[in-house]
């Protein structure tokens, strides 16, 4: 089995809220994290070329990893953008499709809900440039938690959206906070994807599902010696099961909580470390 390293990203910009902080990395530290993949000699790939190789059997390079942001945000053109133009690397972003040039309201628990996202003419520019633009649900809510119809309209509701944006096909899905269950990777699978990403804080391989791969989360506090130590694999799990039941068990209790917020009429929390790890 051959491990393959997949870095997971969210926003690009200093000035976030503190209890926002953990998803948010410096474009200085981004600039340090890229030069470490360079002099390691990696290949960076988007998550369909990636998965395109592994379905034809094309050898992989020796070193392969690709770059994946979550949500869509505004930063990612004015954060992250300047910085892969620097390196001459690609990336693929998966975009909340039914917030498309509104706010991250999502974020609101985090104070991070007026973040604005990218628009329709900034997302068609950025595919220009090279940029895989994958679909991240319509509204970003636990999918797992959902009926089945309802997580089907906002997984196919987020590709037909998307599409209709781009004027081209949309092959790659990421389940939003990390949560997947078998339900939804059949619904991504029946939806026309590709391939689905999870959370999950591991190391993904060549024999993994295709509809729930797994992602090392970077933060800010992962300097060059802390990247290196990641990419090698050290003390990290490869590909672990998609559906154990620590994450039957925590599905339960998030269940319970989502259930508990819409009686006091509260709004759900972003999905924390530990969410995203146990799924």
């Amino acid at each position: 089995m051959r491990s393959i390293p997949l870095l997971m990203y969210h926003s690009i910009d200093e000035r976030v809220t503190e209890d926002y902080s953990r998803w948010a990395v410096s474009s200085r530290r981004f600039g340090e994290q890229l030069s470490v993949l360079a002099d390691e000699g990696y290949e960076v790939l988007t998550i369909s070329q990636l998965v395109e190789r592994l379905q034809s059997g094309t050898q992989l390079p020796d070193k392969c990893t690709a770059l994946t942001f979550d949500d869509g945000l505004q930063d990612f053109a004015t954060g992250a953008m300047p910085v892969l133009e620097t390196f001459g690397l690609s990336a693929t972003l998966y975009v909340v499709a039914g917030l498309v040039g509104c706010t991250s309201r999502w974020l609101s628990p985090l104070g991070e809900g007026s973040r604005p996202m990218l628009d329709a003419a900034e997302l068609r520019n950025l595919v220009a440039k090279g940029i895989e633009i994958g679909a991240h649900s319509m509204t970003h809510p636990q999918l797992d938690l959902l009926a089945p119809e309802q997580a089907r309209a906002e997984i196919v509701g987020s590709r037909n959206v998307l599409e209709d944006i781009l004027g081209a096909r949309v092959r790659s899905f990421a389940y939003p906070h990390g949560y997947a269950s078998r339900t939804t990777r059949n619904i991504v699978r029946d939806a026309g994807f590709s391939s689905a990403l999870r959370v999950r804080h591991a190391l993904s391989s060549d024999s993994e599902d295709r509809f729930g791969l797994s992602r090392l989360i970077i933060t800010e506090d992962v300097g060059p010696t802390e990247l290196k130590t990641l990419l090698r694999g050290e003390n990290l799990p490869i590909a672990p099961p998609q559906d154990r039941l620590l994450s039957q068990g925590w599905r339960f209790v998030r269940r319970n909580v989502l259930r508990e917020q819409r009686h006091f009429n509260l709004q759900p929390e972003f999905g924390t470390a530990k969410m995203e790890q146990a799924s």
